[in-house]
């Protein structure tokens, strides 16, 4: 992991300059090998999702959230492959971002960018909140369990907590680099610690089955079977799982990124998919009922506590004695420590990362180009500091870890779909373009990932998906300013993406007659909105299809060949 973090300081100093780099015929640095770039995948990983979203989802499935992860890491394979597919056609940076861009054209590819812009601008206040819910074990002003939001107290320490992130990216890069060094060790020998450790000294099968696995049922949750799946995206699981687009995002970086960079997303995706399956195992087991003065198999009491894990294993400590004890006492310390700090990783891979989104807006021509102007050292100043201003904004509405990864999943989700639609968009338009790892069945393969990002949308709940799908559709406001007005010039390719907003908003009106389940008004009615939701995916599949270009837009071959051949070769 060391090597990992140790070239976050790359992201800042490379990453922003590659693109220029490119077009000035300077040598693209690629620093990344196939370890570092699958370390920094699950280093960005291992955050404020290991600490919240095992514990959240038992609100909605129970014990049976074990499901939701397994799910889930079957969703995000799907949802995935399609990134690894066109980051190794076009290995450059904020490729996740800008594939649109060429296979709906402009419009289109703003559209699809500016739902990934929403997931990447809000991870930094996320992480800050989870450092300051965490908190709350020792500091109970800083949240209320109550309204499960954070106090006046709590917001204002997590804006803190993005300045000061904000003044160690821009000014201090090398100093980031070696604490975010320190950070990693320190988080995966704690998870590891934990995983270990906890079920020796507390485990209690019983919760398991307490009162149904398979099916939770009405005693256990109110959301019934639904609630395995719409804890995926509404409890933070879903969330968890997006270290895989950072490193899609550094494409420009890796070495060899046509052959390394799909293997690095996919090791990613099961070390991730290990780790937090293993980790639900440990909180799920380690509820102490009596102990914690719950009523048994009150799991939504459980997942409204601001600092979970550490608060469960609390619980635990009147049934153990002796060493065990004392061991179980150091394990909280150790997680509270974890919560503090882990999130402070996350926060600075993300924050460099959302700020890389919005320069690849500026180079196709979405944003001023003054947001991406990079200082003498190389460091994006303009793009982080907008990244952390709209990130905490957010923190007035959704003052809560939950609510956060719930809007960012859903707004996310939209670009999962339009990337999936592209495949055979870009199978089309650039059938001999080479690609060293292809989707397989891509015929079969994308319609089933449009139709999983469709559920996802839908499964995050009302009115979430409200807010998300509204934020989504202002950025038709920012593109008609910036893209259209201020640095239009030529074809905006409006009738190839037209469908996107019609998609966007059908999805607001899906989940507003949604099931009770989902926060709907109930007209349609569980299972049959699933069913519907699934209609609907497909239908706008093959609308997609439909509305794409049937030749060339914008210049997919020069962002392929732009650099020398010797920059392919820079190790």
């Amino acid at each position: 992991m060391i090597f990992a973090n140790n070239y976050i300081v790359y992201i800042i100093n490379i990453n922003m300059d590659s693109e220029l780099d490119i077009e000035q015929g300077a040598k693209l640095k690629r620093a990344f090998s196939l370890q570092d770039a699958a370390l920094f995948g699950v280093g960005g990983a291992v955050g404020s999702g290991i600490l919240f979203a095992a514990a959240g989802g038992t609100a909605y499935a129970g014990p049976a959230i074990l499901l939701s992860w397994i799910i889930a890491s079957i969703m995000i394979v799907i949802v995935t492959l399609p990134f690894a597919e066109f980051s190794s056609m076009a290995p450059r940076g904020g490729i996740s971002a800008r594939i649109a861009y060429y296979s709906y054209g402009n419009f289109g590819g703003f559209m699809s960018g500016w739902s990934l812009f929403l997931w990447a601008v809000l991870i930094p206040p996320i992480e800050a909140v989870a450092v300051s819910q965490y908190a709350s074990y020792y500091l109970p002003a800083l949240y209320d369990s109550n309204t499960k939001f954070l106090t006046i107290y709590g917001i204002l320490l997590s804006i803190g907590l993005t300045i000061l992130f904000v003044l160690l990216n821009v000014f201090g890069v090398r100093v980031f680099g070696k604490f975010n060094t320190g950070l990693t060790w320190l988080k995966v020998a704690s998870v590891v610690a934990i995983i270990i450790i906890v079920p020796l000294i507390v485990f209690n099968p019983a919760n398991f089955s307490t009162p149904s696995f398979i099916l939770p049922v009405t005693k256990l949750s109110p959301y019934g079977a639904a609630g395995i799946v719409i804890a995926i995206p509404a409890s933070g699981i879903l969330f968890s799982f997006g270290g895989y687009r950072q490193v899609a995002d550094m494409a420009g970086e890796i070495k060899n990124p046509k052959r390394n960079l799909p293997i690095a997303i996919g090791i990613t995706l099961i070390v991730q998919s290990v780790f937090y399956v293993l980790m639900s195992i440990v909180t799920v087991g380690a509820v102490n009922w009596k102990g914690s003065n719950i009523t048994t198999g009150n799991w939504g009491a459980i997942s409204s506590l601001g600092s979970p894990l550490a608060t469960i294993l609390n619980g635990s400590l009147s049934s153990v004695t002796g060493s065990s004890h004392l061991v179980l006492q150091i394990v909280i310390v150790l997680i509270l420590v974890f919560a503090i700090f882990a999130p402070m990783g996350t926060f600075g891979v993300y924050l460099t990362g959302s700020s890389r989104i919005i320069f690849g807006f500026t180079r196709e021509n979405s944003l001023p180009k003054v947001l991406g102007q990079t200082d003498k050292r190389g460091v994006p100043i303009f793009a982080i500091i907008l990244v952390a201003v709209i990130g905490d904004l957010f923190l007035l509405p959704l003052p809560n870890w939950y609510s956060l990864v719930d809007f960012v999943v859903s707004a996310a989700a939209v670009n999962f779909a339009i990337v999936a639609s592209s495949i055979p968009v870009m199978r089309r338009l650039y059938p001999d373009k080479e690609r060293s790892y292809k989707v397989p069945a891509f015929q079969i393969w994308s319609p089933i990932a449009f139709i999983s990002a469709t559920l996802l949308i839908y499964w995050s709940t009302w009115p979430t998906v409200l807010y998300a799908m509204g934020a989504e559709l202002t950025g038709i406001v920012v593109f008609l300013i910036f893209g259209v007005l201020i640095n239009g010039k030529g074809t905006y390719h409006f009738k190839n993406g037209i469908w996107m907003p019609f998609y966007v908003i059908g999805m607001i009106i899906l989940s507003y007659i949604g099931s009770a389940y989902t926060g709907g008004l109930n007209i349609l009615q569980y299972p049959m909105d699933f069913i519907v939701v699934v209609i609907y995916g497909v239908a706008f599949y093959f609308i997609s299809l439909l509305s794409a270009p049937k030749k060339e837009v914008n210049d997919f071959t020069g962002l392929i060949e732009r650099a020398p051949k010797e920059m392919e070769q820079e190790a």
